[in-house]
């Protein structure tokens, strides 16, 4: 069986598929070609092949390699194995620096680049930063081929690089970086490319492509948001200063204390963060335009940082969103969820510890059953993940009763009937039994005196311009016979009702009336009556 996988980057699974994707799929695609008709392109120096994105200096690709011998052999197949090689790790990593061919000394003569791609480089002189894999973290040194120069020249490199075992067993990644810029759209790019070889002699593939604007706001608009965000962090800070000084050790006792103090402390970091990349971003777009694009950037701290305050500013939209709780407390019915979940809170937390110990249980039973042969079980963290989608009843038992026919039905229906049926029901009754008493509760008492929604719905009216109240005032519409109350009246007053009704049955009776009565707690205070 063959592959041709030269074009297809997720599909490379060998060594010299890898080469054959660099030399005729990559290279051909990092400078410009032609028109269609064969006519070449003006202005497009620096171009990639898609005739959109600029190249930013050129292209890296560099190695991370392991010394050899840094596994240990059984003294009864040394005779037959003389070496081993394990995976990556900081401390076997190798810094030496070799001739072209991973040896000491060569008679040869190689280009200036060929040798480079030899010899180990540190962060610092190659400017780049730790990069975290699938399956392994990778420090920032290594050995570096740049793709510089023409097409064909690049073309010649990369035979002689094969030819000369660059990559052989060990090899542990070859990272590629690239730096781009779009000006139709005023984004910079910073793109990764990465395979991961295993010491089990398995090649794993990633990338990354992460966008970075260079304008600190794109609208007015953009700028008003982030004005008012930060009066209101500055609201917040002067609340939480004042409550700390009253409450003193107190206040360290309640959740929603840190959860505001985490939300002043992101908000302020992710405006340093913001500053910093802004500066950053005009760095780069001066020595961009300087250079003509001709010098290396690395993109890679700004990707990190770009991260970072992508992760502070959705903790602060997270737990910001979740505040409206804390407001929905003042309603006796919209703080139901708050208020069920604290009366159920230790049955939850008796229910979390038994379900946890049967969920590791059947966590540990597929995977030491399935670990041969289903990739979903090939570690915990996602066995725990398969039996977590089979619990959203979202799974496909066909792999295991393959794996194993007889006893794959068995675990399976054991889990469905632990887990799915008698763990979720418990958990669904304790917050059903909680919630039931939560609303009797809130049906026995009235609150409506202390809701801070009604009271904001009057200082509203008032500030509209309404200012009679609207709880004595009754107002009746003959033509469709309609009484609207604004607020039920004690059955003391019922009096002034059947006045009211009185006037209906007048009006009705002599013609079309237009009725107001207004009165106070215990007497009618006016009457007006006037007649068409």
């Amino acid at each position: 069986m063959t592959h041709n996988n030269s074009h297809n980057y997720s599909q490379i699974i060998t060594i010299n598929e890898y080469w054959r994707w660099l030399k005729e799929s990559f290279i051909m695609n990092l400078a410009v070609g032609n028109w269609y008709n064969g006519q070449p392109i003006n202005d497009s120096k620096g171009f990639l092949n898609d005739k959109t994105n600029r190249l930013i200096g050129w292209a890296t690709m560099r190695q991370l390699r392991i010394k050899p011998d840094t596994c240990r052999i059984k003294s009864s197949i040394r005779g037959l194995i003389k070496h081993c090689y394990d995976d990556y790790g900081a401390s076997i990593e190798e810094k030496g620096s070799f001739s072209p061919g991973w040896t000491t000394n060569t008679t040869q003569n190689y280009s200036t680049l060929i040798n480079r791609a030899f010899i180990y480089q540190t962060s610092k002189q190659l400017d780049t930063y730790i990069y975290i894999g699938d399956h392994g973290t990778y420090r920032s040194g290594g050995y570096v081929y740049e793709f510089r120069g023409s097409l064909s020249e690049m073309s010649d490199d990369l035979i002689e690089l094969h030819q000369l075992e660059w990559i052989d067993k060990q090899t542990r990644a070859v990272i590629i970086q690239m730096n781009l810029y779009n000006p139709s759209i005023r984004i910079f790019t910073s793109a990764v490319m990465i395979i991961e070889i295993l010491s089990s002699s398995g090649i794993f593939f990633s990338a990354r492509f992460d966008p970075l604007s260079v304008d600190a706001f794109t609208s007015i608009f953009q700028i008003a948001c982030a004005f008012i965000y930060l009066t209101f962090i500055l609201y917040f800070m002067f609340i939480e200063v004042r409550s700390f000084i009253r409450l003193k050790k107190l206040y360290f006792c309640q959740v929603w204390s840190y959860v505001e103090v985490g939300i002043i402390a992101c908000s302020w970091t992710n405006v340093g963060i913001h500053i910093w990349r802004v500066n950053e971003a005009k760095r780069i777009t001066r020595l961009f335009r300087e250079t003509n694009g001709d010098v290396y950037l690395n993109f890679q701290l700004l990707a990190y940082i770009n991260d970072i305050f992508s992760f502070l500013l959705g903790f602060c939209c997270f737990f910001g969103t979740l505040k409206l709780l804390r407001l929905c407390r003042y309603n006796r019915r919209l703080a139901l969820l708050s208020n069920t979940l604290g009366r159920s809170a230790r049955e939850l937390i008796s229910f979390s510890f038994m379900f946890s110990i049967i969920f590791m249980a059947f966590v540990a039973l597929f995977y030491l059953q399935f670990l041969s042969f289903i990739w979903e079980c090939s570690s915990l963290l996602s066995t725990a993940q398969m039996l977590f989608e089979m619990l959203l009843l979202k799974f496909d038992t066909t792999e295991i009763t393959q794996a194993a026919p007889f006893l794959g039905p068995i675990y399976f229906t054991l889990f469905i009937l632990f887990v799915v049926f008698i763990c979720i029901n418990m958990f669904v009754s304790i917050i059903n039994d909680n919630f039931r008493a939560v609303r009797d509760y809130v049906h026995t008492v009235d609150h409506d005196n202390e809701d801070v929604f009604i009271n904001f719905f009057k200082i509203l009216q008032r500030w509209c311009g309404n200012h009679e109240e609207s709880v004595n005032t009754v107002t009746f519409n003959t033509k469709t016979n309609v009484i609207m109350i604004s607020e039920m009246i004690d059955p003391v007053k019922r009096l002034s009702y059947k006045l009211d009704e009185l006037i209906v049955y007048t009006d009705r009776r002599y013609g079309e009336k237009t009725v107001r009565i207004a009165w106070n707690e215990t007497t009618v205070s006016t009457l007006n009556w006037s007649m068409k």
